[in-house]
């Protein structure tokens, strides 16, 4: 009995993508077991954990750099705000100059430590999985140290993140300072005269608006005084670890040859037996004579 086309069992769509798409989800898996496997069992110095307190203090440090720009946006934003909503003839000043100021030095020296973090990060991840192809180096003619390079620098390091956390601490105490002991100004425009800052009409406004001249009771302000402080301590840990790598590094014991200084030496070893034959065959062809 012949089937027509028709009648023919069909495979469904679904267990052939299903299939289709195994391999690929396999290797995807192989590769980042392999990633992660190296990048917690890796041969630098302390590895892992400066690369655990590294991200943390990046992450950390870009959000406080991105709440310093806040800081200038947002008190934009509220000065139009509150000309929109001032009585006619009536035109007021909201200043923040102290702590825009303050922030302008915060975001500096944050952008110290996310320079000097970042290219640590990057060296480590390029003695790790060696993202810089080899041909490109040598088109570039550049030669790497046979060394992790990541290890090698480690004192440089060091005295950058030294010195970038310096300026970040001073940075981020005067910011707190500011915002938790200080307020801003208003200054209030009625016609061709200056009136009092504390006028109703622009008080009742402010009120409503929700602005205040206090720099802790404005949330975007106070938050920049705050998310600083998480990112000292992870950067101090970086610091810790760094130091500590520095000292693992300098006292660690002689380390294994390389593929290539034992192929050396067996091409070395190689040739002294050669030249030890040779004498031994010329020692005795003089015998004989």
């Amino acid at each position: 009995m012949l089937l027509l086309p028709s009648t023919l069992p069909r495979r469904s769509s679904a267990g052939v993508s299903k299939r289709a798409h195994l391999p690929f989800n396999l290797n995807m898996y192989s590769r980042c077991r392999t990633i992660a496997r190296r990048l917690v069992h890796n041969e630098l110095p302390l590895g892992a954990l400066r690369l655990v307190f590294m991200v943390l203090a990046l992450v950390f440090s870009i959000v406080t750099g991105a709440l310093c720009v806040k800081i200038w946006t947002k008190h934009h934003h509220s000065q139009k705000v509150l000309d929109a909503n001032l009585p006619s003839g009536v035109s007021a000043v909201l200043g923040y100059h102290d702590v825009k100021t303050t922030s302008i030095l915060l975001f500096v020296a944050n952008n110290l430590v996310t320079f000097a973090v970042s290219h640590i990060v990057m060296a480590m991840l390029q003695d790790l999985f060696h993202i810089i192809p080899p041909f490109v180096l040598r088109r570039l003619n550049m030669k790497l140290p046979q060394q992790p390079i990541s290890s090698v620098t480690l004192p440089h390091q060091a005295a950058a993140l030294l010195v970038s956390t310096a300026c970040f601490v001073v940075a981020a105490v005067f910011h707190t300072m500011f915002v938790f002991t200080r307020s801003g100004t208003l200054t209030v425009h009625d016609g061709a005269g200056e009136a009092p800052a504390a006028t109703a009409a622009v008080q009742a406004v402010l009120d409503r608006l929700g602005i205040s001249t206090r720099y802790r009771e404005v949330q975007y302000i106070r938050i920049s005084a705050e998310m600083p402080w998480p990112t000292v301590f992870f950067i101090l840990g970086v610091n810790i670890v760094t130091l500590a790598a520095w000292y693992q590094f300098r006292h660690a014991p002689a380390s294994t040859p390389t593929l290539e200084d034992s192929r050396l030496e067996s091409v070395e070893v190689e040739r002294a037996s050669d030249l030890g034959d040779s004498k031994e065959e010329k020692a005795s062809e003089m015998i004989a004579v």
